[in-house]
């Protein structure tokens, strides 16, 4: 059946692939760094195959052929078929005609041996479908995917924070406040509070990978349906929630979600404030374990590798300040996706691209970096009890207490 080709030097691309290549600079984030992204093209293909199928615009033969190259290609194969940049020239176009052009090919490679069809891929691959719906489409399914991945490290993240509230029950330490000395606080409280907010953030990228899961498939352009028989939408987007195993739904409004990429801006904001939050937890971390001699040493933190090239003995908190470096460029892309969802044209927003290339490696970021912070620091960091001990000689506890009887001005005189 099968024609015998060797696809790793075949080059399965055509024209307005090789065109965008040309007219693009040679450096950048392509296609082919970005799997998953292929992965989703590939499966929204898949879907509207078989959509095209059942609904007799494609002929079994050459439906049969595209179907399986678009397994192929959804299961990792022919990656290297994909060289174009993430923000290339013709933006979405040049990418979703990548995709057909190599499922067009490698589909003919598939046809029975002797056979005299041809599969096109603007009429046959791309059948019912526009660049317009198929890249955001795309676009949704990687950055949902990615979203669900940030919310379980998270989630592993509080579980390490809960292992060490459990391990330091009964264990205070000396609050503060502007930098001086405060009341007394329970290190189990802290670490329950540091757990919370990594659920909290769980939650909300779950949240917005659920306002992704309303896609634009089946709109073809602007919204309209053009070109896509009645029926198409639903019956694709149904296709592609079982193929992929996400809850997909048609976007409520086929004009709104044409017009308005807010739902990028959405999961954008969410990992720029985690980052935030990662920041600040992972600074806490550095200050309270400063030292050991001239800081804080509250915290011992694993010690993972030397911190110093001249210094023999000096250790740092070397997975702390990755991962607050690391804020930085997530945060940075979610400025960068806020300018692209702005940017937006009267009936459509273009910036997909854009989007794709800052939003999707930040959230590899967050998912590559979380556990490394939970495995490597939260779940082998130590209390130095006996710096706590000293450090909580004069607490304001009971001065709080004595103000209650005899007056805040009265014990203010005496406290220090």
């Amino acid at each position: 059946m099968r024609e015998s080709t060797d696809l790793t030097n075949a080059q399965l691309w055509g024209k307005v692939t090789s065109l965008a290549l040309q007219n693009s600079p040679d450096i950048g984030l392509r296609l082919h760094q970005l799997p998953e992204f292929v992965r989703a093209f590939a499966e929204i293909k898949l879907a509207a195959v078989r959509t095209n199928r059942d609904l007799g615009l494609l002929d079994n033969t050459r439906a049969n052929a595209i179907e399986e190259a678009a397994v192929e290609v959804a299961h990792g194969e022919l990656l290297d078929q994909f060289p174009l940049r993430v923000v290339a020239v013709g933006g979405g176009t040049s990418t979703n005609m990548n995709v057909n052009e190599v499922l067009a090919s490698r589909a003919t490679q598939l046809l029975p041996s002797g056979s005299e069809l041809t599969i096109h891929p603007n009429d046959h691959v791309n059948r019912s479908q526009s660049s317009n719906d198929a890249y955001p489409t795309a676009a949704r399914l990687l950055l949902a995917r990615q979203a669900l991945d940030v919310a379980s490290a998270l989630r592993n993240l509080a579980r390490s924070f809960i292992r060490q509230a459990e391990r330091h029950s009964g264990v205070e330490r000396l609050g503060r406040t502007g930098w001086q000395d405060a009341v007394m606080v329970s290190v189990s409280e802290i670490h329950t509070a540091q757990a919370a907010a990594a659920e909290r953030f769980a939650d909300q990228f779950e949240v917005a990978a659920q306002a992704l899961y309303a896609i634009p498939l089946g709109g073809t352009v602007l919204g309209t349906g053009v070109g896509a028989p009645d029926g198409f939408a639903a019956a694709v987007v149904q296709q592609l929630a079982d193929i992929t195993g996400l809850p997909l739904r048609p976007s409520a409004n086929p004009i709104d979600a044409f017009a308005h990429a807010d739902g990028y801006s959405a999961l954008a904001d969410t990992a720029a404030r985690c980052a935030s939050i990662l920041y600040k937890l992972s600074h806490d971390l550095r200050v309270l374990s400063s030292g050991p001699n001239g800081g804080l040493s509250e915290v011992i933190l694993p010690k993972l590798q030397p911190g110093s090239s001249i210094m023999p003995g000096k250790v740092n908190p070397v997975v702390p300040s990755m991962v607050g470096q690391a804020s930085f460029s997530i945060r940075a892309a979610a400025t960068a996706v806020s300018l692209a969802v702005a940017g937006g044209e009267p009936d459509f927003n273009s910036n997909s691209p854009s989007v794709v290339a800052s939003l999707s490696p930040a959230l590899t970021e967050l998912a590559a970096v979380i556990p490394v912070f939970a495995e490597k620091c939260i779940d082998g960091l130590e209390w130095n009890r006996d710096r706590l001990a000293i450090l909580a000689s004069r607490p304001f506890d009971s001065l709080i207490t004595r103000a209650e009887e005899d007056g805040y001005d009265a014990v203010a005189s005496h406290a220090i």
